[in-house]
């Protein structure tokens, strides 16, 4: 301990006296470190952080295989069924996000996000109440009542933390709910703005349960102690085989499938994060390839004191030490600022983040990325003075005490080569998948989404659940009635879920006549409930037959409109008009095509085509008005600002009915730009990473090149006296840089050609091979090196042979 003592002490004296060495190293350290901390917090926040449930490793999520191959929430039918078949999932949860009215006597309603669960979903979950209990299998029975469970953070800002909450009646969508219980702070169960949860009373044959094709209900179990993922699989695709069995053309047979929670909802970001993790390694490396070149320059100019600290004894083990002893003295030094530097970088990726990537609000520098960061100091420190150290140890002591200071190397070195050649491939490998990435991203610009999103703002609102039947798509005529005539107002028009947002239905058809083959993987018919002015506003284009009228009432003739791509799948060759498509749920009717419109990417720019067909909610039957009509969205298309149309829009849905509130205001700009967040969030990442990474890569070559020319003092001044010009001496500088620059983009094209196939599952529109990034990137690269190599270069052509013939 006291030898480690000594060797500290030593390296702190020894850095403070090489203060411009260990700047720029320390410097180069923490930009690395610095993006690593920063990289680590955001996956630890997402991807690592537990849920806030019991042993939640063990909380599986559950989906119900579908005829395409796909995974889908359940219908109430196949849960109920499912649940009865015991074992696994006998005891499983169920949950929907759902959105309340929360009213009293003194405020406005306030719409507020919750959800609707099961009986068993808490106790599969392994959370119990905070105050008061949970719901009891008697609260979820149809008919029990209505109860309600208040998140900490409701309790505690709409409820000051009253003990008296518990027991109190408040109203939801205008009816009377018991509270029972608070849950403990921080339980969520798909996301942190959840504000409390009601019983989901599941009825079998009544409403929303009537109809086997209604997919809305998100199963959760609990794996046993003892059963792996894989048995626990095997086991239900055991149960699947013996219902399909039983029952060749149930649904039950095609089974169901499980995944932890933690890859259920973050597993579309994971990819992402763990290629910028990656990213941010290459930018380790670089900044480790600089010091590592800092260090060996600064053994060169420390041989004559290894020699002596040798020959009075020290053996080459101790001189390795202590040579390590300072570079993790330095990393740790890198780290320590790199923190720092991680908490600027973090507000600013808090503040761009996209709606779409889970928890990622939540990210900060807590203790466990302290470890890591600690962690990778110490590793870093070894990995960039493992070289130098061992260069140290391997010292000629006679040929050491024999020189007078100055090396007597020539060119780079072995190692430094080396090191020059891998920065310079890293930083090759993250601007050429920068690049990649920068084309997929301007080829979705040219992508058609089917509307136009500029001059037009949505919102939501919901009917009061005092309104039953076919008064519900009464009291949205009305809205859109009013908003119509609103000064400024083009068109106005409501709809289940407007372009860019919702969870509008997978629903299977049938249709007259030969019905194609489900294809794997593909959406079998998305299921719109939409206005009459929906097309007009959205000027989605009307290829054929007319769009939907006010005389399309529930006591008209049930109608329909087809998508291209539906028109194309079900009735190829043909024309759609005519025809007749049945959605497949109980109580629906058969609906005569009086339409077809282009396709719509309804999900975003880089989305699959999905086959739609629209129908108009004032035809949705009874059965479905819980579900598709619980709340809605209404698009204005308006050349109003914003601000000041919503004032009016207020004003006029405060005419029909006081109590109920707008909310989720949006304009389909901001909507389309959110869509693709997430893309361009990445993107903006591996930029910052890929321009670090260059930046460095620059530096280090300069730093090799600078120390090679001083180094070469004596050679330059030689080669000028015997009549070398300006030009041959500049041109022998660059030849050895730029061919150690050549080598290593070389190096990085060949890697990042081998790793397109994992930018491919990325990247949107990526092709083969993509030639003009593969061209054009590598040449910036060399060009970038050969002005970092100028500087050194120009430097040697004004070296003077007589002043530094006396100086050797």
């Amino acid at each position: 301990m006291e030898t480690l003592l000594q060797d500290v002490r030593f390296g702190v004296r020894s850095l403070a006296k090489s203060r411009r060495f260990t700047v720029a190293a320390v410097l180069t350290l923490a930009l690395g470190i610095g993006a690593n901390t920063a990289m680590f917090s955001v996956i630890r926040s997402v991807l690592l952080k537990p849920w806030p449930f019991r042993d939640p490793a063990k909380v599986l999520a559950v989906t119900q295989r579908t005829a395409n191959g796909n995974g889908n929430v359940f219908s109430t039918p196949a849960f109920l069924d499912w649940k009865q078949q015991g074992g696994l999932l006998a005891n499983m949860g169920a949950f929907v996000p759902w959105q309340f009215n929360l009213s009293n006597d003194k405020d406005a309603p306030e719409r507020i996000a919750g959800g609707q669960v099961n009986y068993d979903l808490l106790e599969t979950l392994g959370v119990g109440a905070a105050k008061g209990r949970v719901f009891s299998a008697k609260d979820d029975v149809a008919g029990a009542g209505n109860f309600v469970v208040l998140s900490d953070t409701l309790w505690r800002t709409r409820y000051s933390a009253s003990a008296r909450a518990v027991g109190s009646v408040i109203e939801l969508n205008g009816l009377p709910f018991t509270v029972v219980g608070v849950m403990p702070a921080g339980f969520y169960v798909f996301a942190d703005t959840e504000l409390l949860w009601t019983p989901l009373q599941l009825k079998r044959d009544a409403g929303i349960g009537a109809s086997s094709n209604v997919h809305w209900l998100q199963g959760f179990i609990r794996l046993p102690d003892g059963v792996s993922l894989k048995q626990a699989q095997a086991e239900l695709d055991g149960v699947a085989a013996r219902l399909h069995r039983e029952d060749a053309t149930g649904d039950l047979g095609f089974g169901v499938q499980i995944q932890t929670f933690n890859d259920a909802f973050t597993g579309f970001v994971k990819p992402a994060l763990l290629m910028l993790m990656g990213c941010v390694g290459f930018v380790l490396l670089i900044a480790c390839s600089n010091v590592a070149n800092l260090l060996l320059a600064r053994g060169a100019a420390r041989r004559r004191e290894m020699a002596v600290r040798t020959a009075l004894g020290a053996s080459p083990l101790r001189v390795v030490r202590q040579l390590l002893t300072e570079s993790v003295l330095l990393a740790f030094t890198g780290g320590v600022l790199g923190v720092g530097l991680a908490f600027a970088a973090l507000r600013g990726v808090v503040a761009m983040h996209p709606p779409s990537v889970p928890r990622v609000e939540d990210v900060s520098i807590d203790f466990a990325v302290l470890v890591f960061s600690f962690a990778v100091s110490v590793l870093v420190g070894i990995l960039f003075g493992l070289a130098p150290a061992i260069e140290a140890a391997r010292l000629d002591v006679n040929e050491g005490l024999k020189e007078s200071g100055h090396s007597t190397n020539r060119g780079f070195g072995k190692h430094r080569s080396v090191l020059v050649i891998t920065e310079t491939a890293l930083a090759s490998i993250l601007l050429i998948g920068t690049g990649l990435a920068l084309q997929g991203l301007w080829s979705l610009h040219k992508v058609e989404l089917g509307f136009v999103p500029k001059d037009v703002t949505t919102f939501r609102i919901a009917a009061p659940t005092t309104l039953t039947g076919q008064r519900v798509p009464e009291f949205y005529r009305q809205v859109a009635e009013r908003v119509q005539g609103l000064a400024g107002v083009q068109s106005a028009a409501v709809a289940r879920n407007v372009p860019m947002s919702g969870t509008d239905p997978s629903m299977p058809i049938t249709t007259e006549g030969k019905m194609p083959v489900p294809v794997q993987g593909e959406t079998v018919t998305r299921y719109r409930a939409v206005g009459e002015d929906y097309f007009r506003t959205f000027q989605t284009p009307v290829l054929q037959g007319r769009v939907f009228s006010p005389q399309d009432t529930a006591t008209a003739p049930t109608v329909a409109i087809v998508s291209e791509s539906l028109a194309k799948r079900y009735w190829p060759g043909e024309s759609p008009l005519g025809k007749r498509l049945k959605p497949n749920f109980k109580g629906s009717q058969w609906c005569t095509v009086v339409g077809m419109v282009g396709d719509v990417r309804h999900w975003g720019a880089d989305v699959d085509i999905e086959p739609t067909a629209y129908y108009p909610y004032t035809q949705v039957p009874d059965a479905l008005v819980p579900l598709l009509e619980a709340n809605m969205s209404v698009a204005v298309r308006s050349s109003v600002a914003e601000g000041a149309l919503m004032q009016l829009i207020r004003g006029a849905v405060g005419q029909i009915d006081k109590s109920v509130p707008v909310y989720q205001v949006q304009s389909m700009d901001q909507m389309v730009t959110d869509a693709g967040s997430l893309r361009r969030f990445d993107l903006s990442l591996l930029g910052a990473f890929s321009g670090l990474a260059l930046m460095l890569a620059t530096i280090g070559v300069y730093a090799v090149m600078a120390y090679s020319v001083a180094q070469r003092t004596q050679e330059i001044g030689i080669r000028i006296a015997l009549g070398a010009g300006a030009r041959d001496v500049l041109m022998l500088i660059l030849r050895e840089g730029v061919k150690l620059a050549l080598a290593g983009v070389i190096a990085g094209v060949i890697a990042a050609f081998l790793l397109r196939r994992v930018m491919a599952n990325l990247v949107y529109g990526l092709d083969g091979s993509s030639p003009v990034i593969f061209s054009v990137v590598p040449l910036i690269i060399v060009v970038v090196i050969m002005l970092a190599c100028s500087m050194p270069a120009l430097r040697a052509t004004k070296v003077d042979p007589i002043v530094a013939l006396r100086n050797e």
